[in-house]
């Protein structure tokens, strides 16, 4: 999956841009991320998750095992 899907996706998740941040469990792992200053309150860090041409937002679960594998 190209880099730009992956950002097309992020945006369309309310987010500004993506970032690769590795392999977790078979999956190409992004950061969603947000452009300007300041401090921005979300939520959970969930992560993109991209395996083949499957992608998707991980659950909070996975996004805490993700954070400390």
């Amino acid at each position: 999956m190209t880099k730009e899907t992956v950002i097309r996706f992020a945006k369309e998740q309310g987010y500004d841009n993506a970032l690769y941040i590795g392999k977790w469990k078979g999956y190409d792992v992004y950061e969603p991320t947000l452009e300007g200053s300041g401090t921005f309150f979300v939520g959970p860090p969930l992560v993109i998750l991209v395996k083949g041409q499957n992608i998707r937002m991980s659950t909070v679960e996975e996004s805490y095992e993700q954070l400390n594998s």
